[in-house]
């Protein structure tokens, strides 16, 4: 039974429209009728501006690590934290409050993994933040960040569940980027 609260609450917390709050409560308009139409951070920033987009960011990625930190402060294994990041992640992308609609998934997955594997996200963040400012390409920066993920894990101390469980969240986060965006950068440097 805690299992299945800790994963049912996983999900609302992913699901929590964090993009259309903001920016309806800044705006009075919704984020899904600007720009891109994706109710994510980066048609936030494009269509609203770095101070919404700070403030999505931050409540997609406190979205997910609050997912698996109620995993752990239930006293689960790592594997129902594991489990949890990856619901809340997928409530962000498919939120019922949006009638299944939602972003990427990437600052509720970054939120998530920071929770489960600190170091090895702070260094793929780095080197994604990074590659974002040599080539002025937000997403070759977040995907190239993401895969960085791989050959940090397989030399992680970590146990097996997280760092695997890891894997999934990156591997589904970079399908659905993919799937909806391409492999063309954007234009605008997005």
């Amino acid at each position: 039974m805690e299992v299945a609260a800790v994963l049912v609450a996983a999900y609302v917390l992913g699901a929590i429209p964090t993009s259309y709050v903001a920016v309806y409560a800044l705006t009075g308009r919704d984020i899904r009728s600007m720009g891109t139409g994706n109710p994510g951070t980066m048609n936030v920033l494009d269509s609203v501006g770095l101070r919404a987009a700070l403030i999505v960011a931050a409540g997609d990625v406190t979205k997910g690590m609050a997912a698996v930190t109620l995993a752990y402060a239930a006293g689960l294994d790592d594997s129902v934290a594991v489990l949890a990041g990856m619901i809340a992640v997928l409530g962000h992308d498919y939120s019922v409050f949006l009638r299944l609609d939602g972003g990427n998934g990437t600052a509720a997955a970054f939120g998530a993994l920071l929770a489960l594997l600190p170091r090895e996200t702070v260094l793929m963040a780095a080197l994604g933040f990074t590659v974002w400012g040599l080539t002025r390409q937000r997403r070759i920066g977040g995907l190239v960040g993401l895969a960085a993920f791989v050959p940090l894990w397989l030399v992680s101390q970590e146990p097996d569940v997280k760092v695997v469980g890891s894997m999934v969240i990156v591997g589904f986060t970079l399908l659905k980027i993919i799937r909806f965006e391409g492999f063309q950068p954007a234009r605008g440097g997005r």
